[in-house]
Protein backbone atom coordinates (compact mmCIF):
# COMPACT_ATOMS: atom_id res chain seq x y z
CA UNK A 1 0.00 0.00 0.00
CA UNK A 2 2.88 2.46 1.04
CA UNK A 3 4.33 1.63 -2.27
CA UNK A 4 0.75 2.47 -4.29
CA UNK A 5 0.35 5.80 -2.18
CA UNK A 6 3.84 6.87 -2.80
CA UNK A 7 3.55 5.78 -6.98
CA UNK A 8 -0.52 7.89 -6.59
CA UNK A 9 1.52 11.08 -4.91
CA UNK A 10 4.31 11.08 -7.23
CA UNK A 11 1.93 11.19 -10.92
CA UNK A 12 -0.06 13.84 -8.67
CA UNK A 13 2.76 15.93 -8.91
CA UNK A 14 3.70 15.41 -12.15
CA UNK A 15 0.75 16.16 -13.06
CA UNK A 16 -0.21 19.30 -10.83
CA UNK A 17 3.78 20.34 -12.17
CA UNK A 18 2.61 20.38 -16.05
CA UNK A 19 -0.94 22.14 -15.18
CA UNK A 20 0.73 24.71 -13.49
CA UNK A 21 3.40 24.85 -16.57
CA UNK A 22 0.87 24.70 -19.12
CA UNK A 23 -0.94 27.80 -17.18
CA UNK A 24 1.75 29.54 -17.31
CA UNK A 25 2.76 29.35 -21.07
CA UNK A 26 -0.80 29.93 -21.89
CA UNK A 27 -0.96 33.14 -20.06
CA UNK A 28 2.88 34.41 -21.56
CA UNK A 29 1.66 33.18 -25.05
CA UNK A 30 -1.39 35.33 -25.29
CA UNK A 31 0.07 38.17 -23.21
CA UNK A 32 -2.05 37.77 -19.76
CA UNK A 33 -0.59 38.45 -16.82
CA UNK A 34 -0.73 35.30 -14.60
CA UNK A 35 -2.93 35.95 -11.45
CA UNK A 36 -3.14 34.07 -8.22
CA UNK A 37 -6.01 32.37 -8.45
CA UNK A 38 -5.48 30.88 -12.28
CA UNK A 39 -2.57 28.59 -10.55
CA UNK A 40 -4.23 28.06 -7.27
CA UNK A 41 -6.84 26.04 -9.87
CA UNK A 42 -4.37 24.52 -11.84
CA UNK A 43 -2.60 23.35 -9.27
CA UNK A 44 -5.65 22.34 -7.06
CA UNK A 45 -7.86 20.93 -9.73
CA UNK A 46 -5.20 18.21 -10.74
CA UNK A 47 -4.81 17.41 -7.13
CA UNK A 48 -8.72 16.93 -6.41
CA UNK A 49 -8.95 14.97 -9.47
CA UNK A 50 -5.95 13.02 -9.88
CA UNK A 51 -4.72 12.06 -6.49
CA UNK A 52 -7.74 9.28 -6.33
CA UNK A 53 -8.08 8.26 -9.69
CA UNK A 54 -4.19 7.70 -9.74
CA UNK A 55 -4.59 6.14 -6.64
CA UNK A 56 -7.66 3.62 -7.74
CA UNK A 57 -6.12 2.92 -11.10
CA UNK A 58 -2.73 2.09 -9.16
CA UNK A 59 -4.51 -0.10 -6.56
CA UNK A 60 -5.82 -2.04 -9.30
CA UNK A 61 -2.49 -2.73 -11.08
CA UNK A 62 -0.65 -3.88 -7.90
CA UNK A 63 -3.72 -6.14 -6.91
CA UNK A 64 -3.71 -7.56 -10.71
CA UNK A 65 0.02 -8.01 -10.33
CA UNK A 66 0.16 -10.02 -6.89
CA UNK A 67 -2.68 -11.83 -8.36
CA UNK A 68 -0.57 -13.04 -11.37
CA UNK A 69 2.37 -13.63 -8.51
CA UNK A 70 0.34 -15.23 -6.83
CA UNK A 71 -0.44 -17.44 -10.07
CA UNK A 72 3.15 -17.93 -10.71
CA UNK A 73 3.81 -19.32 -7.46
CA UNK A 74 0.92 -21.79 -7.72
CA UNK A 75 1.61 -22.77 -11.25
CA UNK A 76 5.53 -23.52 -9.95
CA UNK A 77 4.11 -25.42 -7.26
CA UNK A 78 1.96 -27.55 -9.50
CA UNK A 79 4.77 -28.05 -11.95
CA UNK A 80 6.91 -29.76 -9.10
CA UNK A 81 3.88 -31.61 -7.93
CA UNK A 82 3.00 -33.09 -10.77
CA UNK A 83 6.86 -34.69 -10.59
CA UNK A 84 6.51 -36.21 -7.19
CA UNK A 85 5.20 -39.63 -6.41
CA UNK A 86 2.45 -38.25 -3.93
CA UNK A 87 2.56 -40.94 -1.51
CA UNK A 88 6.56 -41.54 -1.53
CA UNK A 89 7.73 -38.05 -1.72
CA UNK A 90 10.29 -39.37 -4.65
CA UNK A 91 10.03 -38.73 -8.13
CA UNK A 92 7.04 -40.22 -10.49
CA UNK A 93 7.76 -42.37 -13.37
CA UNK A 94 7.79 -39.56 -15.96
CA UNK A 95 9.93 -36.95 -14.03
CA UNK A 96 12.18 -40.12 -13.18
CA UNK A 97 13.11 -40.98 -16.46
CA UNK A 98 13.00 -37.19 -18.24
CA UNK A 99 15.79 -36.69 -15.18
CA UNK A 100 17.67 -39.97 -16.09
CA UNK A 101 17.94 -38.67 -19.90
CA UNK A 102 19.18 -35.19 -19.28
CA UNK A 103 21.81 -36.35 -16.93
CA UNK A 104 23.00 -39.07 -19.21
CA UNK A 105 23.17 -36.49 -22.04
CA UNK A 106 25.39 -34.41 -19.63
CA UNK A 107 27.65 -37.12 -18.32
CA UNK A 108 30.20 -40.08 -19.76
CA UNK A 109 28.76 -42.86 -17.23
CA UNK A 110 26.71 -43.94 -14.63
CA UNK A 111 24.60 -46.89 -13.09
CA UNK A 112 21.08 -47.67 -12.39
CA UNK A 113 19.31 -49.54 -10.19
CA UNK A 114 16.09 -51.21 -10.51
CA UNK A 115 14.06 -51.91 -6.95
CA UNK A 116 11.14 -54.57 -5.88
CA UNK A 117 9.48 -54.95 -2.59
CA UNK A 118 9.53 -58.73 -1.99
CA UNK A 119 6.36 -60.53 -1.15
CA UNK A 120 4.87 -57.03 -1.55
CA UNK A 121 1.43 -58.50 -2.78
CA UNK A 122 1.09 -60.86 0.50
CA UNK A 123 1.57 -57.44 2.60
CA UNK A 124 -1.39 -56.08 0.94
CA UNK A 125 -3.57 -59.32 1.04
CA UNK A 126 -2.67 -60.18 5.01
CA UNK A 127 -2.86 -56.15 6.28
CA UNK A 128 -4.52 -54.25 3.57
CA UNK A 129 -3.21 -51.74 1.48
CA UNK A 130 -2.95 -48.86 4.48
CA UNK A 131 -0.20 -50.74 6.22
CA UNK A 132 1.29 -51.43 2.33
CA UNK A 133 1.04 -48.06 1.77
CA UNK A 134 3.75 -47.69 4.78
CA UNK A 135 6.09 -50.26 3.84
CA UNK A 136 6.56 -48.07 0.71
CA UNK A 137 7.04 -45.44 2.46
CA UNK A 138 9.32 -47.24 4.81
CA UNK A 139 11.03 -48.30 1.74
CA UNK A 140 11.83 -45.05 -0.34
CA UNK A 141 13.00 -43.71 3.08
CA UNK A 142 15.67 -46.15 3.22
CA UNK A 143 16.77 -45.65 -0.42
CA UNK A 144 17.32 -42.01 0.39
CA UNK A 145 18.86 -42.22 3.33
CA UNK A 146 21.77 -44.39 1.84
CA UNK A 147 21.79 -42.70 -1.67
CA UNK A 148 24.10 -40.09 -2.60
CA UNK A 149 23.73 -36.65 -3.33
CA UNK A 150 22.73 -35.91 -6.74
CA UNK A 151 21.32 -39.85 -7.16
CA UNK A 152 18.09 -40.05 -9.01
CA UNK A 153 15.81 -41.61 -6.88
CA UNK A 154 12.08 -42.14 -8.32
CA UNK A 155 8.91 -44.52 -7.82
CA UNK A 156 8.07 -45.99 -11.38
CA UNK A 157 4.89 -48.11 -10.14
CA UNK A 158 3.25 -50.08 -7.65
CA UNK A 159 5.99 -51.52 -5.49
CA UNK A 160 9.07 -51.06 -7.78
CA UNK A 161 11.43 -48.01 -7.45
CA UNK A 162 14.53 -47.12 -9.49
CA UNK A 163 18.27 -45.17 -8.82
CA UNK A 164 20.29 -43.80 -11.51
CA UNK A 165 23.53 -42.98 -9.87
CA UNK A 166 25.20 -40.32 -11.95
CA UNK A 167 28.89 -41.17 -12.84
CA UNK A 168 28.87 -44.41 -10.82
CA UNK A 169 31.19 -46.90 -11.86
CA UNK A 170 30.25 -51.23 -11.53
CA UNK A 171 31.43 -51.16 -7.83
CA UNK A 172 29.94 -48.14 -6.61
CA UNK A 173 26.76 -49.67 -8.47
CA UNK A 174 27.35 -52.90 -6.13
CA UNK A 175 28.09 -50.78 -2.91
CA UNK A 176 25.16 -48.50 -3.20
CA UNK A 177 22.54 -51.47 -4.28
CA UNK A 178 23.91 -53.78 -0.99
CA UNK A 179 23.80 -50.45 1.32
CA UNK A 180 20.09 -50.24 -0.44
CA UNK A 181 19.24 -53.81 0.20
CA UNK A 182 20.91 -53.66 3.77
CA UNK A 183 19.30 -50.27 5.35
CA UNK A 184 15.60 -51.91 4.05
CA UNK A 185 16.16 -55.21 5.92
CA UNK A 186 17.05 -53.57 9.15
CA UNK A 187 14.33 -51.25 8.69
CA UNK A 188 11.79 -52.05 11.54
CA UNK A 189 8.18 -52.82 9.74
CA UNK A 190 5.11 -53.76 11.90
CA UNK A 191 1.93 -55.07 11.09
CA UNK A 192 -1.42 -53.73 12.22
CA UNK A 193 -1.23 -56.19 15.26
CA UNK A 194 2.24 -54.82 16.15
CA UNK A 195 4.39 -57.74 15.25
CA UNK A 196 7.32 -57.04 13.25
CA UNK A 197 7.14 -58.30 9.93
CA UNK A 198 10.41 -58.76 7.24
CA UNK A 199 10.65 -55.69 5.18
CA UNK A 200 13.15 -56.80 1.88
CA UNK A 201 13.59 -55.97 -1.67
CA UNK A 202 15.47 -57.43 -4.39
CA UNK A 203 17.81 -55.66 -6.53
CA UNK A 204 18.94 -55.30 -10.15
CA UNK A 205 21.87 -53.12 -10.46
CA UNK A 206 24.29 -52.90 -14.56
CA UNK A 207 26.28 -49.98 -15.42
CA UNK A 208 25.05 -47.22 -17.70
CA UNK A 209 27.13 -46.30 -20.85
CA UNK A 210 27.16 -43.55 -23.19
CA UNK A 211 26.45 -45.77 -26.22
CA UNK A 212 23.60 -47.47 -24.88
CA UNK A 213 19.77 -46.13 -24.87
CA UNK A 214 17.66 -46.28 -21.67
CA UNK A 215 15.74 -48.48 -22.70
CA UNK A 216 18.74 -51.42 -23.27
CA UNK A 217 20.01 -50.36 -19.74
CA UNK A 218 16.74 -50.40 -17.78
CA UNK A 219 16.11 -53.91 -19.91
CA UNK A 220 19.30 -55.39 -18.57
CA UNK A 221 18.77 -54.02 -15.15
CA UNK A 222 15.24 -55.70 -15.44
CA UNK A 223 17.73 -58.73 -16.03
CA UNK A 224 19.32 -58.52 -13.19
CA UNK A 225 15.87 -57.66 -10.79
CA UNK A 226 14.40 -60.84 -12.21
CA UNK A 227 17.16 -63.05 -11.16
CA UNK A 228 17.27 -61.65 -7.84
CA UNK A 229 13.96 -62.79 -7.64
CA UNK A 230 14.30 -66.40 -8.82
CA UNK A 231 17.77 -66.19 -6.49
CA UNK A 232 15.17 -66.28 -3.31
CA UNK A 233 15.07 -62.17 -3.08
CA UNK A 234 16.28 -59.95 -0.81
CA UNK A 235 19.81 -59.90 -3.36
CA UNK A 236 21.44 -57.74 -5.44
CA UNK A 237 22.46 -59.05 -8.43
CA UNK A 238 24.61 -57.08 -10.89
CA UNK A 239 24.68 -57.64 -14.56
CA UNK A 240 27.67 -56.56 -16.50
CA UNK A 241 27.32 -54.96 -20.18
CA UNK A 242 30.76 -56.23 -21.20
CA UNK A 243 30.11 -59.68 -21.57
CA UNK A 244 26.49 -60.40 -21.02
CA UNK A 245 26.51 -64.11 -22.85
CA UNK A 246 28.97 -65.62 -20.73
CA UNK A 247 28.71 -63.41 -17.55
CA UNK A 248 25.18 -62.49 -17.15
CA UNK A 249 25.21 -61.95 -13.78
CA UNK A 250 27.57 -61.43 -10.50
CA UNK A 251 25.66 -61.90 -7.28
CA UNK A 252 26.51 -59.42 -4.40
CA UNK A 253 24.77 -60.99 -1.86
CA UNK A 254 21.79 -62.95 -0.85
CA UNK A 255 19.71 -64.02 2.12
CA UNK A 256 16.88 -65.81 2.65
CA UNK A 257 13.58 -63.54 2.69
Amino acid sequence: MKYTLFKTAFATFVVTLLSVLVTWLVAVIIGNPISITALTLSAVLPIATAFPSLYILFSKFQKLADQHQLLEVAHAELQARAKIDHMTGLLNRESLFESIKIARSRIETGALLMLDADHFKAINDNFGHATGDRALKLIAFAIENVTRKGDLVGRIGGEEFCVFLPNASGDTAKRVAERIRSEVETTPFYNIDGTQYPLTISIGATTAPKNETNSQIMSRADRGLYTAKQRGRNCVIFVSETNPETQLVTEIHQKSA
